[in-house]
């Protein structure tokens, strides 16, 4: 208790006491009872009790604490566990530690689960049909900062999916405990890899196809590999292995004679006794088209952005995109399906009138070198207000956006563009899929939008240095995958001269068993605004047995999306319907049978010893293990104080003692005929 409150509590004191006795002891102008001692202690506890509650005195109590320190388990729980025949075995093993007192008392004990995602342990499946190791000891480091937190990390070793956990754990601050799940024993295995093909080729070309061998065994072997559309072969090559040379890369280039989408098998022979065939056999599929989308990239000046826009362009197959500075073209426009221009200036007059004249499809890119004057005069879609001044700006990204399904690629992180500052006014109000982000301040003003008229389709984005954000987008990704996706869909809506469809369908033609299999769709109405009312359905038909399944699309933020994963690898025919509408759209795809978790022969010891604190234990020795981490001194309980504050107005018994004591006084009084 602070010293000015004790001064405070003092006064009450003698303040309580002083208006007591003035009361019943110095009031001459009444008869003085002979009570009146009990009446005077208890007027006092009344008004000091009163007066304790106007002060507020803030109590302090020392509370002590034992914190045991946690104990984690994280459990494999994908579907290599079930492939080596250990699932009762890591039951088995869980039920021990829970059963086992000692460990009980010494830890808070708890338990988790990883495979395609990472939670707290409920039941274990051995289904996840990927295993994804490193984002488990983020979620663990986040949730235990600053905590004594032994992990126990029960897996065969073997990741499918991810950045390797090997540099993840050397960051990781606790200590880890490895407990190997499966088969030790080295089996000789031929297996291949990967394949490397690309999903389009073009009709009469050929299309390169690059698989990955490898061999484990002491023998030298000899196989034959061989590639099969369907029941046809079109490769095959005897490969050699031994000891040393234990891997080989296979190029070959196939021919495309047919337009569709093929199946083809790649098959390594096996190897006598060999104990995990399904590694020796690869589906892939490659969609064979007969049209190729052409863009002409006109400039005025060299700048990094065009190399960017081609390889985006060109990162599907099916475009072909060409640079050419405005000073040296003097051809028809004619063979392409779009025009990309580049900072126009005045010397593109003769481009801008053909355009016009054919309707041709266009994006119009804008920047620090670029004549609006002449950009005003020479279109129809916008007005800018012509400025000296120059800006920076940030993209931020518009859900709304309808004219196709484009989902946010953490625009907002991506670098700021560089463009002269002034208003832009269109003619027809256009689709924005990206605003001008300006200090943090999301504006009004376009980065890019898309807009139609007369069956010409016009893309506009202003602003330069865009090959920034696939370089931005590389860093976040470690890859251009999500970038060129993004400005391939811009193009191929561009560049496509159909009509605007109120139903669109975004599907691939083939999708990898285990992986995530969904069906998005997007629904406008009569105005082409997203309508978020409908109910879209989808209907699929299995190729051999004709076997029909439903489903509803559940409606997300701006589209519909349908959860396929847990169909089965076949090729499925598909027709999406909206109720009490006459409109639908029909396509097909092919799960791929592929499962990543079957690849593997054996636990990955050699990886796990490099991560445990100690040797690896096997699940035979999981007493050992628990019984080690009770004995060690390492992790012993913390004993913590704390100081819990209190204010007196929280005590209920003051209020009662001030009531007992007025109700008391008061009876008294009257029942003495002092009232």
């Amino acid at each position: 208790m602070a010293g000015q409150t004790l001064l405070f509590t003092i006064l009450a004191a003698v303040v309580a006491l002083g208006l007591s006795l003035l009361f019943y002891f110095y009031n001459s102008t009444k008869k003085r009872s002979k009570h009146w001692i009990i009446f005077s202690v208890l007027r006092f506890l009344s008004l000091f009790s009163l007066f304790l509650l106007l002060i507020n005195p803030k109590l302090e109590t020392l509370e002590l604490s034992t914190e045991k320190p946690n104990l984690v388990f994280a459990v494999d729980n994908s579907s290599s566990i079930a492939y080596f025949k250990e699932e009762e075995n890591v039951r088995s093993f869980l039920q021990q530690i829970e059963e086992h007192k000692a460990l009980q008392e010494k830890f808070k004990v708890d338990y988790y689960s990883f495979g395609s995602q990472i939670k707290k342990l409920d039941t274990l499946s051995f289904t996840e049909n990927k295993t994804q190791i490193t984002p488990l000891f983020d979620n663990l480091t986040e949730i235990y900062a600053d905590q004594v937190t032994p992990t126990i990390l029960i897996t065969d070793g073997n990741q499918t999916y991810g950045q390797d956990y090997l540099y993840k754990v050397k960051q990781y601050p606790q200590d880890l405990y490895a407990v190997a799940v499966g088969d030790t024993t080295s089996y000789s295995d031929l297996k291949i890899e990967r394949v490397n093909v690309n999903k389009y080729a073009y009709l009469n070309n050929k299309f390169p196809v690059e698989v990955f061998l490898s061999y484990t065994g002491e023998e030298p072997i000899q196989k034959e590999v061989k590639i099969e559309l369907g029941n046809s072969k079109v490769f095959s090559k005897k490969i050699s292995f031994s000891k040393e040379n234990n891997s080989e890369i296979l190029q070959v280039n196939l021919p495309a004679n047919r337009v569709g989408l093929l199946s083809y098998t790649i098959t390594a022979e096996t190897i006598e006794n060999e104990k995990n065939t399904s590694n020796n056999t690869k589906k892939f599929l490659v969609e064979v088209i007969d049209e190729k989308t052409n863009v002409l990239i006109l400039a005025s000046y060299l700048h990094p952005d065009l190399g960017a826009f081609k390889k985006a362009i060109e990162s599907n197959q099916q475009r072909e995109a060409s640079i050419q500075l405005i000073s040296d073209f003097n051809g028809s426009l004619l063979y392409y399906q779009l025009v990309l221009l580049y900072q126009p200036t005045s010397a593109f007059k003769n481009v801008f009138d053909q355009i016009r004249k054919e309707k041709l499809n266009s994006l119009i890119v804008t920047g620090t070198k670029t004549d609006y004057q002449f950009l005003n005069k020479s279109q129809e879609f916008f007005r800018k207000e012509i400025y000296t001044q120059l800006e920076e700006f940030q993209p931020s990204y518009h859900s709304g956006y309808s004219s196709f399904q484009q989902p946010d690629i953490q625009f907002s992180s991506f670098p700021p563009l560089k463009d002269y500052f002034g208003e832009v006014a269109f003619e027809t109000a256009p689709q924005v899929l990206l605003y001008q982000n300006i200090n943090g301040v999301k504006t009004n003003l376009p980065i890019i939008a898309t807009t139609e008229k007369n069956q010409q389709k016009i893309g506009f984005l202003f602003g330069e240095n865009t090959w920034q954000w696939r370089s931005k987008s590389y860093v976040q990704q470690k890859s251009y995958e999500s970038y060129d996706d993004f400005f391939g869909r811009l193009i191929q809506y561009l560049s496509s001269n159909q009509c605007r469809e109120r139903l669109t369908i975004d599907a691939q033609p083939f999708y990898n068993y285990g992986d995530k299999i969904s069906i998005i769709a997007g629904y406008f109405d009569k105005n082409y605004a997203f309508d978020d009312r409908a109910k879209l359905e989808i209907s699929l038909q299995e190729e051999e047995s004709e076997e029909k399944f439903q489903y509803p699309f559940i409606l997300q933020s701006h589209s519909y999306e349908v959860n396929l994963s847990q169909l089965q690898p076949s090729t499925y025919t598909y027709k999406v319907t909206v109720e009490e509408e006459n409109i639908q759209k029909t396509g097909s795809f092919t799960i791929v049978d592929f499962e990543v978790e079957k690849q593997f022969l054996n636990a990955h010891v050699a990886q796990l010893q490099k991560i445990s604190k100690d040797s690896v234990y096997f699940l035979s020795q999981g007493e050992a293990l628990l019984n080690q981490l009770v004995a060690s001194k390492d992790y012993q309980p913390v004993q913590k104080s704390a100081v819990k504050k209190s204010s007196l107005i929280d005590w209920k018994i003051l209020l009662g003692i001030i009531i007992l004591c007025l109700s008391a006084e008061w009876f008294l009084r009257k029942y003495k005929g002092l009232i």
